[in-house]
C-alpha cells in the first residue's frame, strides 16, 4: 500500500472512531504537518466520504461511507457466514444443526450440518416446517416486524401435530412474548413427539431478523441439562453470527 493511501485509510479510520475532528487534531494523529492533513481531507470531500462543518471547520465521515457499508453488507451471505459457526456449534453439542428463512409462512431448511450417529434429527435442505409447531418458526415470527408478525398470526392454519402444538393464534401470541423476552424457542415435541428443538433468531446490520438457527435432537437425549445447555451455546453462535453481518445490539 502506499504511503498516500496508507495515510488516508488512517485519517478515515481515525474519524470513525469520534463525532468530528479538527485538522491539527488529526495531523498530531497521523503524525503529519496540517498541510498534509488538510490534502487528505480536501481528496475526500468532493465524494462525500468526508464532510466539513462550515462554522467549526471539524471534519467527520460523509453520507458515502453509508453507501459503501450498505453495499459491503450486502455482499454478505448469511449462510456463508453462519456456516462454520453451524459446523463448530454441531461439533460441541453433537447434534444436527439447521439454518432456516421464512417463505409462504413456512419455515424452509437452506442449510444443515448433519451430526452422525444412530439416533439423529436431521433435517433436509429445501424441507418446511409450520412456523406454528416449530422452534425455528417461532424464532422467525417473534423476531419479525410488528406487520409482519401481524398477517402471519393471521395467516397461519394452526395444524395440531401433538398435545403440545400452539393450537390458535392466542397461544401463538403468548408463546412469541415469551420467546422474545427470553431470546429463544423452544420445539417441546410439537411437531414429532419424538424430536425437541431450540432455536436463536440471526439479526443483519438494519437490525431484522431473517434467519433462525435450530439444534433438534431425539426426545431421549434432550432432556432438561441437555435443553440449557443448548440454549447457551446457540444464542453464543447465534450472536457471533449476527456481530459478523454488522448487527450492534441496543443496550
Amino acid at each position: 500500500m502506499s504511503q498516500s493511501l496508507k495515510r488516508g485509510v488512517d485519517a478515515l479510520m481515525y474519524l470513525a472512531s469520534r463525532k468530528c475532528a479538527g485538522v491539527t487534531e488529526i495531523a498530531g494523529a497521523l503524525n503529519v504537518n496540517k498541510s498534509t492533513a488538510f490534502r487528505i481531507m480536501e481528496t475526500f470531500m468532493p465524494d462525500n466520504i468526508v464532510e466539513k462543518n462550515p462554522d467549526t471547520a471539524q471534519y467527520k465521515l460523509g453520507p458515502a461511507i453509508l453507501k459503501l457499508a450498505d453495499r459491503y453488507y450486502r455482499s454478505l451471505s448469511a449462510a456463508g457466514v453462519s456456516r462454520p459457526h453451524m459446523e463448530r456449534l454441531s461439533e460441541i453439542l453433537g447434534e444436527s444443526v439447521h439454518l432456516c428463512v421464512v417463505s409462504n409462512n413456512r419455515a424452509v431448511v437452506i442449510d444443515q450440518i448433519a451430526a452422525s450417529g444412530i439416533l439423529m434429527a436431521n433435517a433436509k435442505i429445501g424441507s418446511t416446517e409450520p412456523l406454528h409447531a416449530s422452534s425455528v418458526g417461532k424464532c422467525l415470527v417473534a423476531f419479525a416486524s410488528e406487520v409482519r408478525k401481524e398477517r402471519m398470526f393471521e395467516e397461519l392454519q394452526y395444524e395440531i401435530y401433538t398435545h403440545n402444538t400452539v393450537k390458535n393464534k392466542e397461544e401463538m401470541i403468548q408463546e412469541i412474548d415469551k420467546i422474545r423476552n427470553q431470546g429463544y424457542a423452544i420445539d417441546n415435541a410439537e411437531l414429532s413427539l419424538d424430536v425437541r428443538c431450540v432455536a436463536a433468531p440471526i439479526f443483519n446490520n438494519k437490525g431484522e431478523c431473517n434467519y433462525s438457527i435450530g439444534v433438534s435432537g431425539p426426545i431421549s437425549r434432550m432432556n432438561e441439562t441437555k435443553i440449557e445447555r443448548i440454549i447457551r451455546e446457540i444464542i453464543k453462535t447465534t450472536k457471533r453470527i449476527s456481530n459478523e453481518l454488522g448487527y450492534e445490539a441496543q443496550e
